[in-house]
Formats: structure tokens, C-alpha cells, sequence
């Protein structure tokens, strides 16, 4: 206990000095391809995929992102889509991929389903799906950093069409399956790819218009001063918390740097110069002061996800009993 209020600390006052080192330079190209399908003509209508694409589409555009959008795809539609993203990604410094909507693994690969697929035959899901490899495919190489976002884990009634279809030597699992986060080169970029909810698990499409993936992406992806990894970890307590424990979003990653998608944090102020001297005075050293009480939770928080261990969320439970996040923590450190 005493190791970890000691490297909270550290955390913490060390908290401002990095902001300063880690945002994207403002010359560097990033492109986003987001798709977002609820109108499927052979199943029922998904209430927020399109809403969830239109609200990921804005998020990224306000942090600088040439963004590619689409809703209701059908499957030329979504190869044509991705298509226009690789050609304007191929020389990017960060690219990203956001797909809502119907999914599927099949032995263990994972397939996106248009809004126009038809799955009666173990055929179509070559000809009339999109593979998560051309995703993979899509994104530029190293150093460049790519980032596959993918909300596609819910209940599907295409999956059980496609089941009966099958033989017996196939098989069709729930959810999604884990993809291995591979770059290719030697590089300091890398891919990351994340999920609405664990390997094999459903997603819920929320009560509202957009769903609880969606909406905590939208609130952290983007903050200021935040790396994407510490931006999931938040969305995955979040939504942890919102479901009651039902839906744990996760995400895999073989980044070789820091990446942020926020826009930068505000620079720390230049020294004052003194008008009747030749020398700059440096400016008066900001006076210490407590980070405020949600900060430090958010912080210590990260810290019992990264770790994942039940020391470190008994941790938190100790300062928060009744934080945002304490649903969550008991759940996790009694399982």
C-alpha cells in the first residue's frame, strides 16, 4: 500500500510536466474512416450505429482528423469506403478505423456485415462481408500508428442464419474474436485495436441514441493530454460502471510510442522579459496546490486498471468507497 500512494504521488506531481511533450505536431496528417450501419434489409434495424458514426465522426474532426464517413453501407459501399481510406491514409501519421454495427467470427475470424448481406451460404462470407483483415490492410505502415475501433459485438440474427448454414466442421462463436495487434517494421509506430466488449461477449445498444461504447469514446478518446491507452482504460470503466458490470470493453496493442488523439494541451508560459533590463526574468513558478479530488480518483483508478491486480483496486476502494468507479472495483476484486 505504502509502494503505491508513493508511486500515485509521483504520478501525480509529475502530472503537468508531461503534458507538454505529448501532443501530435500540428503539420502531421491524420485520416479516420468511420462507418456506422443500423438499416439492415435482412435483419432487424440497429437503433444506433449511425448515430454512434455520426458522433465519432465529430469527435475526430474537432481533433483534426480528415474524416471518411459512411452510414448504412452496403457492401460495395463499405469496399469503396475503404478504399478512398487507404489511398488518403497510405502516407498518414495516424490513422484511424471506427465501424458500428452488425459483426460475426466464424473459426475464429471476424467479419462486418453491409447492410445489404445476405448469409445463406458459407460462401458469402467471402463475397458479401468485409473481412477485419482489410482493416488491417488498410492502415499505413510503420512508423505510422493505426487504430482499429470496433463496436460490432452485439446480438446478430445474420450469425444465426449463417449457423444454420454451415457444416458441422465450422464454427460460429459469439461476439468477436481477439485479433492480434501485428505492425510490420521495426519502427516506433505500431496498431491498436479495441473493442466494445470482451473476446466472445455482447455488446448492449444502449437505452439512449448512441451506445455506452460509443458515448464514453466520445468523452475520453479525444481529451486533452491523455494517451490512447489511459483513454481506454476510462472508457472501459466507464461503461463497466454504466452496464453494472455486463459489458467490459478491452483493446490489444503493439504501439511502439505514446499516442495521442486529443489536441494539445496548453503550453506552459514562456519566461517574462523586463522591459528596463537585457535579460529575461523568468516568470514567478506557479504556487503547488491539491489536484482536485475527481483527478486524483481518476488517476488512481488508471492505475487499478492497468495493474488489474486486487491489491490496487482494494486501493481505491479504500480513498473512494463510493466513487465512480466502485461498482466496478468491487465487482473486479471479488472475482
Amino acid at each position: 500500500m505504502k509502494a503505491f500512494a508513493i508511486l500515485l504521488g509521483g504520478f501525480i506531481l509529475l502530472f503537468h510536466a508531461a503534458f507538454g511533450a505529448q501532443a501530435a505536431a500540428s503539420d502531421t496528417k491524420r485520416v479516420a474512416l468511420v462507418i456506422g450501419n443500423s438499416k439492415y434489409v435482412n435483419a432487424v434495424a440497429l437503433p444506433n450505429p449511425a448515430n454512434d458514426a455520426h458522433l465519432i465522426a465529430s469527435t475526430l474532426r474537432n481533433a483534426g482528423f480528415e474524416v471518411i464517413e459512411g452510414v448504412d453501407q452496403d457492401n460495395a459501399g463499405m469496399h469503396s469506403l475503404i478504399s478512398k481510406f487507404t489511398e488518403e491514409s497510405y502516407n498518414a501519421d495516424l490513422a484511424v478505423i471506427f465501424y458500428a454495427g452488425h459483426g460475426m467470427q466464424v473459426d475464429g475470424k471476424n467479419y462486418l456485415i453491409p447492410v445489404d448481406a445476405e448469409l445463406t451460404s458459407p460462401a458469402y462470407l467471402k463475397t458479401r462481408t468485409v473481412q477485419i483483415d482489410e482493416f488491417m490492410a488498410a492502415l499505413p505502415a510503420d512508423p505510422a500508428v493505426g487504430i482499429i475501433i470496433l463496436d460490432a459485438c452485439r446480438d446478430n440474427p445474420l450469425a444465426r442464419t449463417m449457423a444454420a448454414a454451415l457444416p458441422k466442421s465450422r464454427s460460429l462463436g459469439a461476439g468477436l474474436a481477439p485479433v492480434d495487434a501485428k505492425a510490420d517494421g521495426m519502427g516506433t509506430g505500431g496498431v491498436l485495436i479495441a473493442y466494445a466488449t470482451d473476446p466472445g461477449a455482447i455488446a448492449f445498444d444502449g437505452n439512449g441514441v448512441d451506445s455506452p461504447y460509443s458515448l464514453a469514446l466520445a468523452k475520453h478518446l479525444t481529451e486533452p493530454g491523455v494517451e490512447i491507452q489511459s483513454a481506454l482504460t476510462r472508457v472501459r470503466g466507464e461503461v463497466t460502471e454504466t452496464t453494472q458490470g455486463r459489458q467490459r470493453p478491452w483493446h490489444n496493442a503493439s504501439l511502439g510510442r505514446e499516442v495521442f488523439l486529443g489536441k494539445p494541451a496548453a503550453p506552459i508560459a514562456a519566461p517574462v522579459a523586463d522591459a528596463d533590463k537585457t535579460t529575461a526574468t523568468p516568470a514567478p513558478a506557479p504556487v503547488a496546490s491539491e489536484p482536485p479530488s475527481w483527478e486524483v480518483e481518476q488517476r488512481l483508478w488508471d492505475e487499478a486498471s492497468k495493474k488489474n491486480a486486487i491489491p490496487y483496486y482494494e486501493a481505491y476502494l479504500d480513498q473512494f468507497p463510493n466513487g465512480r468507479f466502485a461498482t466496478v472495483a468491487k465487482l473486479t476484486s471479488t472475482s
